[in-house]
């Protein structure tokens, strides 16, 4: 009993210190983190657009432009954006400074800056700054605070002990006695564990699903910008009348209305289901492309789609879509990280027997062979610190083999990696299943 006490003490006291240290570091990094992302996207949609009105400038006059210092000041004067403090300044292609508009600002200082272009030829660059001063002393008291409760946790953990000792006691006689019992409700419960690491893959795409809205929204923000701005220089000019008005605000409510229809599909994905039900799996795959093709685009990733008609299964569309967007996030991944020439994706449904099947195929190299047993183990991943969790395989051949009766394998090919998605065909007519409206 000496030896078990003595145990549960130290386990205690690392517990406690884990606590601790998680409590007192974790916190504050993730909120400069996000603070540290705000900003940066802030600053590269401000540098972009406002390049892009600068760009106007410069093509109307595009000998002189750079001895128009005044005019140049005052357009980097407005401030449709975030009114927090900034230095906006534009260069010419020598690095000479042309224009300048801002504030005094304390390091440390965030700069992001956009290429100026006459004729598709760069001429120049807009650059614009932010301090950090006060993301970073929002951070250093948040740390305070983090690392004041985490000594409270180590002090309640290290005066406790004996109390942590009888309910692990406790716990552990409870257990001897009802393990029969208990035996069975873990099984019973498998289901909900398994949907709970469903979530938790959820949650570790959701940096993913995040990035995908920002590329699908930059270009209508871009745009919607520009309308703003044009509104106001007519109507500067004294030549705004109710027809251009209305045309004007009429098309920036259809850009608005689709990036509304937008939130609405990528919110879909990631509700729950509870009945299986039968759907077409070639809607189903163009589903998941329209969260993901903004952000290949962006990547200069080509998608090649060869898909048979009239594919439909039985199970979960929307656990088949969180499938099919882990592989394809993990294809992308793999080409970006490996830099790959002519990066390409290629997606193929058809019919194979009396199976459904997709595959999912890249030329990125493929799967070394000393880990190609392992990638779909539980927390195992080949990605860098902080961008993998190692779920998103394992939770993808789960919901394939156990929620769909299917099959999920992988494989390399001559140039790179190919997944394969087999499941049984579910012959007659789907119905609304996979659409919008099924969903």
């Amino acid at each position: 009993m000496q030896v078990s006490i003595g145990r549960v003490i130290r386990i205690t006291h690392t517990l406690s210190i884990l606590l601790s240290v998680l409590t007192a570091f974790v916190v504050p990094v993730i909120y400069f983190s996000a603070g540290y992302q705000k900003e940066v996207s802030i600053l590269a949609t401000e540098a972009e657009v406002n390049a892009s009105l600068a760009t106007g400038i410069i093509s109307r006059n595009p000998l002189l432009w750079r001895y128009e210092s005044e005019r140049l000041a005052e357009f980097l004067s407005r401030r449709p954006f975030d009114p927090t403090k900034e230095n906006r300044r534009i260069f010419d292609e020598k690095e000479v400074l042309i224009a300048e508009y801002g504030n005094p600002m304390q390091s440390p200082l965030l700069r992001r800056a956009y290429p100026l272009y006459d004729s598709g030829r760069v001429v120049g660059k807009l650059e614009v700054t932010r301090s950090l001063r006060n993301l970073s002393k929002t951070t250093a008291e948040l740390t305070f605070a983090a690392a004041l409760c985490a000594f409270l946790a180590y002090l309640f953990m290290r005066m406790f002990p004996l109390r942590a000792l009888d309910q692990a006691l406790g716990t552990l006689t409870e257990l001897n006695r009802t393990l029969e019992m208990r035996v069975n409700e873990e099984v019973a419960k498998g289901r909900e564990k398994d949907l709970l690491l469903m979530q938790q893959s959820k949650l570790a795409a959701m940096g993913e699903m995040i990035g995908s809205i920002a590329h699908q929204w930059r270009q209508p923000l871009n745009t919607v910008g520009l309308i703003i701005q044009d509104v106001g220089s007519v109507g500067q000019s004294g030549n705004l009348d109710s027809k251009y008005l209305e045309d004007s605000v009429e098309r920036a409510m259809a850009i608005i209305r689709h990036m509304s229809m937008t939130i609405d599909d990528f919110r879909n994905f990631y509700l729950p289901e509870k009945e299986r039900r039968r759907f077409d799996v070639g809607n189903t795959v163009m589903q998941a492309l329209s969260v993901i093709d903004a952000s290949f685009a962006d990547k200069g990733i080509t998608i090649d789609l060869d898909m048979e008609e009239d594919l439909s299964v039985d199970g979960f569309p929307n656990e088949f879509i969180q499938v099919l967007l882990n592989l394809l996030g993990n294809a992308k991944d793999t080409l970006v990280e490996r830099n790959t020439r002519n990066p390409r994706v290629a997606i193929r449904c058809f019919r194979e027997n009396d199976r459904a099947v997709v595959t999912v195929r890249d030329n990125g190299g493929g799967i070394p062979a000393d880990i190609a047993d392992k990638i779909f183990d539980p927390y195992f991943s080949t990605k860098r610190e902080l961008k993998g969790t190692g779920i998103g395989l394992y939770m993808s051949k789960v919901i394939m083999e156990k929620n769909m009766d299917g099959k999920l394998t992988a494989y390399n090919t001559g140039d790179g990696a190919e997944f394969r998605i087999e499941v049984k065909e579910k012959r007659g007519d789907p119905g609304q299943a996979g659409s919008p409206e099924g969903r």
